[in-house]
Formats: structure tokens, C-alpha cells, sequence
């Protein structure tokens, strides 16, 4: 069984391309025959609108699994590309961002 590899692409500066790199790298990674677990982070979840879903539908979302309300399991979804899931995220988790500064292992 192959080792599951985490990659994390983060800055906490805006528009310095997290989004757009994160997103064309999972479908590189997938294509060369990777399944890939994408999980947004983002309060803006503009990973999640990049590939194609509706966050006003959304039932669950990283949110959830942060809040201990869900299992990680039950908050994957399929998206259009092949080997490519997804935990997406809502506008919401800026409210967790906030209600964990404070929070012992917040991180």
C-alpha cells in the first residue's frame, strides 16, 4: 500500500495564487493516476467554486469537521474530476477563525 503524501500550500497573504496552484495541481497529480483528497481551508472557498460546486448547497463543509459536528468521511465530495474529492468550504469558517484565536491546539 502506497504512503499517503500531504502537500499544503499556504500564505497568509491574499491573491498570491494558494487557490489557482492548489487547483491545477491536484488535477496534475490526478491525471498522472494520484487520488487526491483536496481539502479548502479558505473562507472564500474559491477551491470549491473552482471546481465546480455550489456552496449555497452544501450540507457539510470543513466547518463541521472543525467544529467536531462531522467526520471527515462524511464531508468528501465527488467533484468533475476524475480522482479529485474535495471538503469544501463556506464564507462560514471565518466565524471558526475567530471562535478558536483563542483555543488550546487551535492549529
Amino acid at each position: 500500500m502506497a504512503r499517503p503524501v500531504v502537500i499544503a500550500i499556504t500564505n497568509q497573504k491574499g491573491g498570491v495564487g494558494k487557490t489557482t496552484t492548489t487547483i491545477n495541481l491536484a488535477h496534475c497529480l490526478a491525471r498522472d493516476g494520484a487520488r487526491v483528497l483536496l481539502v479548502d481551508f479558505d473562507p472564500q472557498g474559491n477551491a470549491s467554486s473552482g471546481l465546480g460546486i455550489d456552496k449555497t448547497k452544501l450540507e457539510k463543509t470543513v466547518l463541521d469537521v472543525v467544529q467536531k459536528r462531522a467526520e471527515l468521511k462524511d464531508v468528501i465530495l465527488k467533484t468533475e474530476v476524475k480522482r479529485v474529492d474535495l471538503v469544501p468550504a463556506t464564507p462560514q469558517l471565518a466565524n471558526a477563525e475567530v471562535e478558536l484565536a483563542g483555543a488550546d491546539r487551535r492549529f
